[in-house]
C-alpha cells in the first residue's frame, strides 16, 4: 500500500516541474527598428520587467548612428494579449543630436532635438522566445529648442510609424 502514495507524489512533482518549464517566458529581445521620424533606424534591447494579470510591461533602450546624427531611443510599453499576439501601446522618447562630434567641443554647433512618440500597434512575440516583430502607428511630437534656450521649444506634430524585427530569448 505504501508505494502508491509515493508514486502519486512523484507523479505530481514531475508534472509540476514540466509545467513550470513550459511556462518559461522569454523576457529579453534584441531587434532592429526603422521609423519615419527621428532616428530612422535603431538597434534596440527590450526587456519584460513585469508580467501582470492585465498588462505586461517592457522597457527599451536603443542606439542609432547615421552620418552625423546620434540618437538614443528610450521607452516603456504596455502589452495586452496572451500567447504570440499582443496589442502594444507605449511611450518612446528619442533624444537626437545632429553634428554629435562637436557636442562637447568649444563653440558647440551640435543641434539637439527631442522626439516624443506615444504609439499603438501590434507585437508578435512568442512566450518561449524566437522571432520578434512589431509595427506601430503614432503621432510624433517634434521639439527643436534653440541652442541658447533649451526650454523655449516650438513643437510640431507629425504622423509617424515604426516597424521592427529581431529575436526574443
Amino acid at each position: 500500500m505504501k508505494p502508491k502514495p509515493c508514486l502519486l507524489l512523484l507523479l505530481i512533482i514531475f508534472s509540476l516541474s514540466l509545467s513550470a518549464q513550459e511556462a518559461a517566458i522569454a523576457r529579453n529581445t534584441f531587434y532592429a527598428e526603422g521609423a519615419t521620424r527621428g532616428a530612422l533606424y535603431s538597434i534596440n534591447y527590450d526587456r519584460i520587467f513585469r508580467l501582470g494579470a492585465r498588462f505586461t510591461n517592457t522597457c527599451r533602450i536603443g542606439f542609432s548612428l547615421l552620418n552625423d546624427r546620434m540618437a538614443l531611443p528610450l521607452g516603456i510599453n504596455f502589452l495586452k494579449g496572451d500567447g504570440f499576439h499582443h496589442f502594444e501601446f507605449g511611450l518612446t522618447v528619442v533624444p537626437l543630436v545632429e553634428k554629435y562630434r562637436q557636442l562637447f567641443s568649444a563653440g558647440n554647433i551640435s543641434d539637439k532635438k527631442l522626439y516624443i512618440i506615444p504609439g499603438a500597434g501590434y507585437r508578435y512575440q512568442p512566450p518561449g522566445g524566437g522571432f520578434f516583430f512589431k509595427i506601430i502607428a503614432a503621432p510624433v511630437i517634434y521639439l527643436d529648442p534653440p541652442s541658447d534656450h533649451f526650454w523655449k521649444m516650438d513643437g510640431k506634430v507629425y504622423a509617424g510609424g515604426a516597424i521592427g524585427a529581431g529575436i526574443s530569448f
